[in-house]
């Protein structure tokens, strides 16, 4: 939605709801999306034309006059040339997210955060198998298991790929287990790549061999996020149960690197490595990633409460990371939605748009606000490797539909738990009041992990920290280790 930007001034969300919700601009919208006489939409038929000579009748090239005038002003938000922004339409993906915008525009109008007409990135779980045995895994993947007999067959995932691209669905993160360590992911990934989508791999890096990463560089993907949870190795091989896992997860990176993939380093925060962030940090800058994302931990899958950072160690990550982008470091992303909280609460200079992320708040604060921190079941989604739809990698129990039996419209469109978690009005604890609800709107993941509630209160936040020592309080018998949390913590 960072599309909507359409000025050189900062525009807040009041201006930005005037813009698109005016008379004028609804009827711009709709007519956007009238199929014209080539089979095309006026919005396509506007983007094959912008700066060329077009060969579309007069009549059309009058109904895309507006839509032209829209895409003019975009680029000039953009601080594009006309040059370097016609070059960027052609890009498949980038005229996914142009016809997702608009429809989503038309079905919801503007929403804070924005409700989608389809997730703008789903995260495919490709498989159970893996040849580590984190202890975090939401996944609960295993040491080269063979995995659930209900895997999709190759067959039945390519049909995935037709029912994404066939919704306009811009994003596909691989993710598992250990995607590549199936046969047939990089046939798969690459029929992916040809419907125009954008792809990403989350992967350990510790199969990433040179060929490998030659594989991904050829195939176009955009990211690869390998994971390194210490910045030496008998923390991070003790986290991911196998000797030796940090040496050859450097390698991987190192190998993805050479190849030419911008890579990132994914750092999953915990109460055993909180520590290690300033040091990851410099980690990062040493093998020369692109950034460091740093990953929400939710205690679901083999993922215990005890490794669970307080309330009080997260806001201190924040700080770190605050400080990072506020040096003019852009190098540092997370997926937990209180950091967009967290920035906009101390006035940042930065604001982060989604969990991979950020900009400069004089130019796209208000679209942080759009975007809207979690987005599961509202800008995104996952899918299991069985087919099951899932709001989020991170709630891998609640199946709210299957593909082998449903189309995923279907499923996106009609789920009641994905409708509910696009309603925020109804949000529990310091959520329902809180003035950053539309930034943020809390883990809901996290909710559900504790609570057992999509809408209770995220007892990882600051505000909300009497959730979870209360939490601790009633459970501290099964969870011995975090007793002493109860001690040291005085909350009423």
């Amino acid at each position: 939605m960072g599309l909507w930007v359409v000025s050189k001034k900062k525009f807040d969300v009041v201006r930005l709801k005037f813009l698109l919700e005016n008379a004028a601009s609804k009827k711009i919208i709709s007519g956007a999306l009238i199929i014209g006489e080539n089979g095309k939409t006026r919005l396509e038929n506007a983007l094959d034309s912008y700066g060329e000579k077009s060969e579309i009748s007069f009549v059309q090239r009058v109904k895309i006059l507006p839509i032209l005038k829209v895409l003019d002003i975009v680029r000039r938000g953009f601080n594009r040339t006309p040059e370097e922004f016609k070059k960027s339409l052609k890009d498949p993906t980038l005229r996914k997210v142009f016809l997702n915008s608009f429809r989503s525009l038309q079905k919801y109008g503007l929403t804070l955060p924005q409700n989608f007409y389809m997730p703008m990135m789903v995260v495919w779980n490709f498989t159970y198998k893996c040849n580590l045995r984190c202890k975090h895994c939401y996944e609960d993947a295993g040491m080269l298991m063979k995995g659930s007999p209900n895997e999709l067959t190759t067959e039945e995932k390519f049909k995935v790929v037709d029912d994404l691209a066939s919704n306009d669905i811009p994003t596909i993160f691989f993710s598992g287990g250990e995607p590549i360590i199936k046969r047939d992911f990089w046939d798969v990934a690459k029929y992916a790549k040809e419907k125009g989508m954008y792809l990403s791999i989350a992967s350990n890096g510790t199969l990433f061999t040179k060929g490998m990463a030659k594989k991904a560089k050829d195939i176009g993907f955009g990211y690869i996020a390998i994971s390194l949870d210490a910045s030496t190795p008998k923390k991070h091989d003790e986290f991911r149960g196998v000797p030796g896992m940090w040496k050859r997860s450097v390698e991987g990176i190192r190998n993805c690197l050479d190849a030419g993939i911008t890579t990132c380093i994914q750092y999953t925060f915990t109460r055993n490595n909180a520590d290690e962030l300033p040091k990851m940090l410099k980690l990062r800058e040493k093998l020369g990633a692109y950034k460091l994302i740093v990953y929400n931990y939710v205690p679901v899958g083999r993922g215990s409460f005890e490794m669970d950072p307080t309330p009080e160690q997260r806001e201190e990550a924040y700080k770190v990371m605050y400080d990072e982008l506020e040096a003019g470091h852009q190098v540092v992303a997370s997926t937990a939605p209180q950091m967009g909280r967290y920035c906009k609460e101390y006035n940042a200079d930065t604001v982060i748009l989604s969990h991979y992320g950020s900009a400069k708040n004089k130019e796209l604060g208000a679209i942080a606000e759009i975007i809207g921190g979690c987005g599961a079941g509202r800008a995104y989604c996952a899918i299991q490797p069985d087919g099951k739809i899932t709001p989020c990698v991170y709630m891998p129990k609640l199946v709210v539909g299957d593909l082998r039996k449903q189309s995923f419209k279907e499923i996106w469109e009609e789920s009641p738990v994905m409708i509910s978690l696009r309603d925020r009005s109804d949000l529990q604890g310091h959520c329902a009041t809180c003035e950053y609800k539309a930034l943020c709107g809390g883990c809901r993941a996290r909710a559900y992990a504790y609570f057992g509630d999509l809408k209770g209160a995220d007892p990882g936040c600051i505000f909300n920290r009497e959730y979870y020592y209360e939490f601790l309080r009633a459970n501290h018998r099964k969870h011995k280790t975090l007793e002493r949390e109860i001690v040291k913590q005085q909350v009423v």
